[in-house]
C-alpha cells in the first residue's frame, strides 16, 4: 500500500504511449466518431451556416485538445489526483454553481448547463464534475480502509457529497447527470467493498423521491408516456424515438451506405449528438451498430483489465470509477437511441459532437493509461 509520501515511479516520458491497446481502441472510435458526426450534421451545417463541416471542426478541435491532454495526463503520476482531489471537487462545484449566474451560465434548450467562455465558446461543468467525483470518491474510499464497512464512515459521507451534487444537477436539471453520479458513485462504493445491505436499503429509500421527481415535470412525464408508446404521439414525444427505430428498420443488416441516409434529413433531431447511434443504424446497418458495441466493449474491457491489475486501492477505484463512467453513459444512449429506456440529452462518448465530453473522457482515458504504466511497474517489481 501507498502513502501520501510514497510515489510510483513511471517508464521514461520518452515512450510515446504507457497502454498503446487502450490508445489504439481509443483512436479507433474517434475516427469512427469524426466521420458519423460529420455525415450526420452535414446537410444540417449547410443550412444553419453555410459550411457543412462546420460541425465537423468544432468535434477535430476538441479531439486535438482532448488528445492533447491525454498525452499530458498519461504522464503525470496518478498519485497527483489523490494529492488534489478535495481541491479539484470543490473547483468543479464552483463551476457547477456558476451556470445559475446570470451573464455567466447559459441556457440552452431550456436548461442551465452551461457556462459562458470568451470567443462564443462554452463549457459544460457537469462533464468536469463527473470525474472530479471519481476522483474524489476513489480517494476517500481508499483511505478509509476497513472502515468503508460501517455506515458512519463508509457510506454516509459519501452519500451526502453525491447529494450535494446530485441537487445542483436537477437545479439545471439535468437528469441525465443525477443517474450518473448516482449510478457510478454506488458501483464504486460497491467495488471499495461499502456493505451491500447499505446501500440497496438507501435505494430503497429514495425510490419515492425518483417516483416525486419523475412526475414533478410535465416534460418528464411525457418522455416516461412515450417511452411506454411512442406511437401514441407520434408528432410530438414519441417522435424521436420513433424516427430512431425508423433508421434502425431502414438500415437492415449491411445499412444504405454512408452519407446516404434519410433520417438525418431534418426527421431525426440531433442526429449528430444524441442520436448518432440511429445514423450509424440507417447508414452502416447492424454490422456497423455491432462494430461500435464491440469497440467500447474492448475500452471497457481493457479499463477493467487495468483496474484489476492494479495494487493500490486508490488507484483501483480510480480506473473503475473511469470505466464505469464511459461503459454506463455509452450504455444509457445506445438504450435511448433503441427505445429501451426514456429518453434522455446523453451523448455517446467519444462518438457524438459534445466539446467538454470528448475532452474529459479523453483526459479520463489518459489517466488510465498512466495507471495501466504504475500496474505494470508493479508488476516488474518498480519502487513504490
Amino acid at each position: 500500500m501507498t502513502t501520501q509520501s510514497q510515489t510510483i515511479e513511471l517508464k521514461s516520458p520518452k515512450a510515446f504511449c504507457n497502454d498503446p491497446l487502450l490508445l489504439f481502441i481509443t483512436i479507433v472510435i474517434l475516427t469512427f466518431g469524426v466521420v458519423m458526426v460529420t455525415s450526420a450534421s452535414f446537410m444540417i451545417a449547410s443550412a444553419k451556416f453555410g459550411d457543412g463541416f462546420y460541425y465537423t471542426k468544432k468535434q477535430g478541435l476538441a479531439i486535438i485538445v482532448g488528445l492533447g491532454l491525454m498525452f499530458l495526463f498519461s504522464r503525470i503520476n496518478p498519485f497527483f489526483w489523490r494529492d488534489s482531489a478535495t481541491v479539484g471537487l470543490a473547483l468543479s462545484l464552483a463551476l457547477l454553481i456558476l451556470v445559475f449566474i446570470p451573464g455567466i451560465g447559459a441556457e440552452l434548450g431550456g436548461s442551465r448547463r452551461w457556462v459562458r467562455l470568451p470567443f462564443g465558446f462554452y463549457i459544460q461543468p457537469s462533464e468536469i464534475i463527473k470525474y472530479a467525483m471519481i476522483i474524489f470518491f476513489a480517494r476517500s474510499l481508499a483511505k478509509k480502509g476497513e472502515g468503508v464497512k460501517s455506515f458512519a464512515i463508509g457510506f454516509l459521507p459519501h452519500v451526502l457529497v453525491m447529494s450535494l451534487v446530485v441537487m445542483l444537477a436537477l437545479a439545471q436539471p439535468d437528469f441525465g447527470l443525477a443517474v450518473i453520479i448516482t449510478t457510478v458513485g454506488f458501483l464504486m462504493m460497491f467495488v471499495a467493498g461499502v456493505r451491500l445491505q447499505h446501500l440497496v436499503g438507501s435505494a430503497i429509500l429514495c425510490l419515492p423521491f425518483l417516483f416525486q421527481i419523475g412526475i414533478s415535470a410535465n416534460y418528464r412525464i411525457a418522455r416516461i408516456k412515450s417511452f411506454l408508446d411512442p406511437w401514441a404521439d407520434p408528432l410530438s414525444t414519441g417522435f424521436q424515438v420513433i424516427q430512431s427505430l425508423v433508421a434502425f428498420g431502414c438500415g437492415g443488416f449491411w445499412g444504405v451506405g454512408l452519407g446516404k441516409g434519410i433520417q438525418k434529413l431534418f426527421y431525426l433531431p440531433q442526429p449528430h449528438s444524441d442520436f448518432i447511434l440511429a445514423v450509424v443504424g440507417e447508414e452502416l446497418g447492424l454490422a456497423g451498430v455491432l462494430t461500435i458495441i464491440l469497440l467500447f466493449y474492448l475500452l471497457i474491457f481493457r479499463g477493467l483489465t487495468i483496474a484489476i491489475r492494479t495494487q493500490d486501492t486508490f488507484l483501483r477505484c480510480l480506473a473503475f470509477g473511469i470505466t464505469a463512467l464511459v461503459g454506463i453513459q455509452a450504455l444509457i444512449n445506445m438504450a435511448v437511441t433503441m427505445g429501451l429506456t426514456p429518453t434522455k440529452g446523453l451523448p455517446l462518448p467519444l462518438v457524438s459532437l459534445g466539446g467538454t465530453s470528448i475532452i474529459t473522457n479523453l483526459a479520463g482515458i489518459g489517466i488510465l493509461m498512466a495507471i495501466s504504466a504504475t500496474a505494470r511497474t508493479e508488476k516488474q517489481g518498480g519502487r513504490i
